[in-house]
């Protein structure tokens, strides 16, 4: 074979040689595109952020900033920062960028991967990552995968601070259950507050009666720093504090100084306080007390801190119930056990003791008042009595002489005397709280309402008048006619504090009385109805106030007033299970409010009407019995009992009272006084009769008589009560109704 042939066999070897090199070259590199295709895939799709860092010498020194040289797309999801190929680390995170060279340079050096938490401060973004070497070291690059775990970060920092808020509140209760009063219960707890919270001051206060300021009445401190125990006006501390605590909602103050005027704010630095959180106790719609945190520097306050102080406050003022009624109970008990010891005669004597010192406070005090006003009493009496046996004298002399065209007025002004003497008497009974009620179920809502006009026409145009009725309002059992001249009394009385003219408001409401609100009212704990009478007047002076229900007291000029309708409404409301208070400020008004127990019971129908005597007459035999001491009694209501055709039986005393009933004489109702001479009152005499005639009807006629006499205020059914004096037309009515009903 020649040379020539040779070589060509073997450029022909090469280029078979070379296709099959190229082919092999075009396979692999369909195969690295697959390989880099599929890379590239699944470094856009990952859900974690990733990237490459590539290191260089900057102006900070060597190996001092990085560049990123590859991102997907989920790290400016993760770290919340867009189109960050090609950006320096140094242009892009600023003072921070030390530590992440720190960080990912010791990989780079060392070629040991790491696993760590950091938060990104450019974005407030919290991340978990893992960093590694990508080889060779001279390449200068390293891998970053990273994922966003701030949301995660978050609530396991809320369950941290839960637990520890439910660790502080755990050992709050534990150190406050031994409490056995509110001030120890409460300094406790400012106490572990203030420590717990890192405040400068935390304390407790209670409102005023009238909202318009408080008195902290403890508080803790911090070292060094001094107590804020003392009274303070509410004003005084801003329009943001007024407004916010009486629309009981927390106030909230970071910085005084930059937040209120400086006039207000003087008032928070005088005491020491920069940022404060003043928390509201709302009793009943009312502002009853404060719980409050303080920084003497500015703060910004937490939503942590704002639950932690609220539900503090809340868990305080009810364990302090708890206390307060445990105490009570306490008290009780121990006041129990010790009186067990010698019950009987230690009963005995302290009742005793409690009679005759009540009997002369109440005898001091009447005698005392009486003489305040004896003369002019006794001139209202003198004059009223002048009219009537006068107005006889004169009756008597035309009836002789045949004069008999002006009888009818000397009739007319004897009656109206009589009726003016028998209301003065009526309002002497109430203040001395001895006048017979007859109590009923009653709609306070209805009987204001049926009143509404009576008062109109009585305060006249010149004054406004608004009621406001609450819904659902709960039955009272009352006198409702005493509730009436209450009321009509306590509207004049407003009128007459207007005279340039103004507004009174009429409000009704349920009330329920804790021991503190009960305690402060002097009435036990439980449900009331409140009546309030408020207005735009005058106002009243403390030391009126204070003399306000006192009999006799009147600062009306002479011959205005009696001084006893203030007097009259609180002895009706005492009598009644209740009670009156009175809230007033010179030029703003007074309000006067009556508190009555709720009662269980339903509210009866209105009362039906009277008839005319000349339309009531007998069934033959009907028999009633009339006792009574006062002769000239037992003929008026025989007159009355014989012109309405019934047969009339009289005894003087409750022995021969009681005889008659004992008897088998027919008797289809007793009438009785309850005062009676013989050693049996009427009230006994009816109850003795009962035994015998158990469906016997009773009507009472007393002009004066004590509570225990007629059951306190609760007469059995059939039992009817009738206050003298009283017009014969009405008595004559009631005898029918009485008669009839059975």
């Amino acid at each position: 074979m020649s040379e020539t042939e040779s070589l060509r066999r073997r450029i022909d070897e090469l280029e078979a040689e070379i296709g099959r090199l190229r082919t092999d070259e075009r396979a692999q590199r369909a195969a690295l595109a697959e390989r880099e295709e599929r890379y590239r895939t699944l470094f856009e799709q990952m859900d974690e952020g990733y990237c490459v860092i590539e290191f260089f010498d900057g102006p900070h020194g060597p190996l001092s900033d990085y560049v990123h040289v590859e991102a997907n797309r989920a790290y400016a999801l993760h770290a919340g920062i867009e189109n960050v190929v090609g950006q320096t680390l140094r242009t892009m995170v600023g003072e921070e960028a030390d530590g992440w060279v720190e960080l990912y340079g010791g990989v780079l050096r060392t070629g040991r991967s790491i696993r760590f938490q950091r938060e990104l401060v450019a974005t407030g973004r919290h991340l978990e990552l893992a960093a590694f070497r990508i080889e060779p070291p001279s390449r200068r690059q390293v891998a970053v995968l990273f994922q966003d775990i701030t949301e995660r970060n978050r609530a396991i920092e809320a369950l941290q601070k839960n637990e520890a808020r439910l660790r502080f509140l755990d050992a709050l209760a534990r150190e406050t259950a031994p409490s056995t009063s509110a001030d120890e219960l409460l300094a406790t707890t400012t106490r572990m507050v203030g420590v717990h919270m890192d405040v400068s001051i935390c304390a407790y206060a209670d409102m005023d009666e009238d909202q318009d300021g408080f008195t902290i009445r403890g508080n803790w401190a911090a070292p060094g720093l001094p107590s804020i125990v003392g009274h303070y006006s509410l004003a005084a501390f801003g329009r943001l504090a007024v407004r916010n605590l009486r629309s009981r909602e927390p106030l909230i103050i970071n910085d005084n100084l930059r937040e209120l005027a400086p006039e207000e704010a003087a008032t928070f630095q005088a005491i020491g306080i920069t940022a404060t959180i003043c928390m509201p106790l709302v009793k009943e719609g009312r502002l009853t007390a404060l719980m409050a945190i303080h920084h003497k520097l500015p703060h910004a306050w937490t939503a942590d801190e704002l639950a932690l102080i609220r539900e503090v406050t809340e868990r305080s003022w009810a364990h302090i119930e708890r206390v307060g009624a445990a105490a009570e109970l306490r008290v009780s008990a121990e006041a129990l056990a010790a009186l067990n010891e010698t019950l009987e005669q230690r009963v005995r004597e302290r009742t005793a003791e409690l009679m005759r010192a009540e009997e002369q406070l109440r005898q001091s005090q009447k005698m005392e008042a009486v003489g305040q006003l004896t003369g002019g009493i006794a001139h209202d009496f003198n004059n009223l009595l002048t009219g009537i046996t006068g107005s006889l004298e004169l009756l008597t002399n035309r009836i002789a002489q045949g004069r008999l065209r002006d009888v009818d007025r000397y009739v007319t002004a004897a009656q109206g005397a009589a009726r003016r003497a028998a209301a003065l008497t009526h309002r002497l009974l109430a203040f001395s709280r001895r006048q017979t009620l007859d109590p009923k179920a009653t709609d306070a809502n209805r009987l204001v309402v049926e009143m509404e006009e009576l008062i109109r026409r009585t305060i006249g145009p010149s004054i406004t008048l608004e009621v406001v009725a609450a819904g659902g309002l709960w039955p009272t059992l009352v006198d409702p006619n005493q509730l009436e001249n209450a009321l009509l009394n306590l509207c004049i009385n407003a009128r007459d504090a207007m005279p340039e003219g103004g507004r009174i408001t009429i409000e009704t409401g349920n009330r329920w009385l804790d021991w503190r609100s009960a305690k402060e009212r002097d009435l036990p704990i439980g449900q009331y109805i409140s009546i309030c009478v408020s207005d735009t007047g005058t106002g009243m002076t403390p030391e009126v106030v204070s003399k306000a229900f006192d009999p006799f007291f009147t600062t009306k000029p002479l011959g205005q007033g009696t001084g006893l309708g203030l007097s009259m409404i609180y002895g009706f409301a005492r009598q009644s299970g209740g009670q009156v208070r009175i809230y007033s400020e010179v030029g703003q008004g007074s309000m006067v409010c009556i508190y009555l127990p709720r009662h269980a019971g339903a509210v009866a129908a209105a009362d039906e009407p009277q008839f005319r005597t000349d339309a009531l007459r007998s069934a033959d035999g009907e028999t009633v019995l009339i006792v009574d001491d006062e002769p000239s009694v037992r003929m008026l209501v025989t007159e009355i009992l014989e012109e309405l055709g019934y047969a009339a039986i009289e005894a003087a005393d409750g022995p021969s009272g009681l005889k008659i009933l004992q008897s088998d004489a027919r008797i289809d109702l007793l009438i009785t006084d309850v005062g009676l001479p013989g050693g049996i009152n009427g009230r006994q005499m009816a109850d003795a009769a009962r035994h015998v005639r158990a469906d016997l009807k009773v009507l009472f006629i007393t002009g004066y008589a004590e509570n225990a006499v007629v059951g306190n205020g609760h007469l059995e059914p059939g039992m009817h009560v009738m206050t003298k004096p009283f017009a014969l037309e009405a008595l004559a009515a009631r005898i029918k109704e009485l008669i009839a009903s059975g």
